[in-house]
């Protein structure tokens, strides 16, 4: 009896966050007066070769570390 509460219970619990997850309230429609921007580039867009860099690096690292014999305590 205790295990078919549980399974009720998370069902609902389930139930419950599915939906309010599902439906997420409508947004707020933008006011006509402010034109998007335009033209502009993204901060990322002249930086990208650190992103890439780190990247890489972080991937070298990983791979290093992991060929690296595990001493014997």
């Amino acid at each position: 009896m205790k295990i078919r509460k549980l399974k009720l219970l998370l069902a609902v619990f389930l139930c419950f966050i599915f939906k309010s997850n599902a439906a997420p309230a409508p947004p707020l429609p933008q006011p006509e007066a402010i034109p998007p921007p335009v033209g502009d580039a993204a901060p990322i867009d002249s930086e990208i070769w650190i992103l890439m860099l780190s990247g890489v690096s972080l991937g070298i690292y990983f791979l290093i570390k992991k060929t690296k014999p595990k001493s014997a305590i």
